[in-house]
């Protein structure tokens, strides 16, 4: 990956989760509702350069945003 794990990040929420319903600006869910450790595999291989990755991590500083 080229991308440093902060512009994966903001390169994934660019677009809705199609799996947990996350809405752009926001990461992933779990089914609690709280931040996710790791984006869907369904919303990161939406973005060209992450696609052959198996996994994209949430940041930490994402951890504490709130559900928009």
């Amino acid at each position: 990956m080229n991308l440093t794990p902060n512009q994966a990040a903001i390169a994934v929420e660019r677009n809705d989760c199609p799996k947990c319903e996350a809405p752009a600006g926001s990461p992933c869910r779990t089914r609690g509702g709280k931040t996710a450790t790791t984006y869907r595999t369904a919303r990161f291989i939406l973005v060209p350069a992450l696609r052959e990755e198996l996994d994209v991590l949430v940041p930490g500083m994402r951890h504490v945003q709130s559900v928009v």
